[in-house]
Formats: C-alpha cells, structure tokens, sequence
C-alpha cells in the first residue's frame, strides 16, 4: 500500500511540474559539481533541487539558501518542499560530521554524508532569540570527528576571542544577489566576437569604495571601480577574452579575495592568494 502511494504521489508531482525542473541544468549538475546550478547565476526562484541532486554533491558548497523538494518526506510528514540553508563539509575520510551555532543555541546537529564525502544538513533559514525576535544571522562551526573547524568554504569567519574561528553566514531575501561572485552576461546586443561580459560582485554594505584588480588591468585599483546599489551590492561589469584569470578586490583600500568564489590560486609574482575565475564562451563552447 505504502508502494502504490509512493508511485502515485510521484505520478501526480509529474503531472503538476512536468519537466519544469528536471532541464538541461539538472543533468548537468548531476554528475559533478556546477558553478552554474550552486552560485547563484539563477533567478532565486529557482533555486529548487531534488534531494537526489544534494545527494550527488561532489564537493563542499558556501552556504545558500534553497528549496528541497524530498518526495520520501512528503509520504511521512505531507510536505513537498523543504527550505533552509543548506550547509555542506567535505569530509571523505571522516567518520562524523556536526554543525553547531546559535540557531540550536550550539547545540551540535549531525549532517548526512553522501557517497562522494560531503556531508550536508539543511536548516530552517530563520530562527528566534530568547525574546522571540527573528535572526538571520547564523554563527557556526564544523564538529569533525570531535575536533571544530570553521567552515572552510565561507570567507566570513569571525575570531571567537580564544585563538579559534567561528563562521558567519547572513541570511535575506535578496541572499542570492550576495552570493554570486561573478557571471558572464548572456545579451546578444551587447556581445562582442572576441569577449564575452562578465559581472563582477560582491556585497559590502558598509565599504565606501571597491574596485576590482586582476591580470586584465595591470593590477592597477583605479582602473577599474564598482558601483553600489540600495542593497549595499557593488558590482561591475567588463568585456574579457574567454580564458583563466586571477583578480583581487579592493574594499576601502583592502585587497580580499572574492567573498562567495571557492576558488583561489597562488600569485607568484606577489606570493599571496587570489581569486581565479575561467571564462568560457558558451557560444562556442558544449562545456
């Protein structure tokens, strides 16, 4: 009987969403991990996923906000969609895997390891103080294997004043438009044959001048600055030739890595860390 309803429900969840989410963007990201579902190049609307995609995760992600459509869920508890914050650690070799933080007063939750050795745990995107206001604010650190860590694919992370890190995540109804570090511009009036349009961002609120350096501008921070919306999201965009960069922001005369871009690479002519992104021309490129 349980089987018959599992089948139905199924049917009937086909019938109402077609094949609405299961796109060329889902198989794609069905076997490896994809910039393009996780990073935010979406409209936050969409940002939908099956538990079988989180459960096909090759690698840790920066924590975001999404909806999780479980169907097993929906046969014990009636709900089809789940949605939180979607914390991950990669942990091939550990056994066990906790988050803790003040949405369970640090109280350590344990996450679900999948086959390719992230762990992963969703958590209701807001909770309550001990005056029942609303928080959006979540602090937490990684218990792996009994040792805490911070989470090493969140650059915010905040010194707990004993020589250790704990990690920051906002959370807001715009969260995506922080998260996306940079995005080529798909806009066929503005397209030029040798380069393609890339968006460069990144969410400082309270900076009053950011620009961004790299290897397309000699590394100079007056060449290139970004602009502020009400959101307190600066953002440029430029024309580059599809190919591999490092770059650098500068925030109020700071150099830091781009917030929400996992990726970084070794700088040799100046030995220090900086982003690295490849641009691909999609019109050419089945990549």
């Amino acid at each position: 009987m349980k089987n018959k309803k599992t089948f139905l429900i199924i049917i009937i969840f086909a019938l109402l969403f077609g094949f609405k989410l299961i796109g060329q963007d889902t198989v794609e990201w069905i076997g490896s991990y994809s910039n393009k579902d996780l990073e935010g190049t979406e409209k936050f609307d969409s940002k939908t996923y099956f538990y079988w995609q989180i459960e096909s995760l090759k690698r840790a992600v920066p924590p975001r906000f999404i909806k999780l459509i479980d169907i097993e869920n929906y046969v014990k508890n009636g709900k089809f969609i789940n949605k939180g914050i979607l914390f991950t650690y990669f942990g091939l070799t550990n056994e066990e895997v906790s988050i803790c933080g003040n949405f369970s007063n640090w109280k350590c939750l344990p996450m679900k390891k999948n086959k390719y050795g992230v762990f992963q745990v969703l958590i209701p995107s807001e909770f309550k103080d001990r005056k029942e206001q609303q928080i959006r604010k979540f602090e937490y650190k990684f218990q792996v294997d009994n040792i805490f860590e911070f989470d090493p694919e969140n650059q915010n992370k905040i010194s707990d004043g004993t020589g250790s890190y704990y990690s920051e995540f906002i959370y807001n109804e715009d969260d995506f438009e922080k998260q996306v570090f940079s995005s080529i511009i798909k806009d066929e009036l503005l397209e030029d044959l040798d380069f393609m349009i890339v968006e460069f961002r990144i969410h400082k609120p309270n900076a009053s001048v950011v620009s961004l350096v790299g290897d397309f501008n000699q590394w100079n921070p007056e060449h290139d600055y970004l602009q502020k919306n009400e959101h307190g999201i600066y953002t440029l965009r430029k024309k580059l030739r599809p190919g591999e960069y490092l770059y650098n922001l500068i925030v109020d005369g700071e150099k830091v890595l781009d917030t929400y871009n996992p990726e970084t690479r070794h700088r040799v002519d100046s030995d220090e860390l900086s982003s690295y992104i490849k641009i691909i021309d999609y019109r050419t490129s089945s990549y």
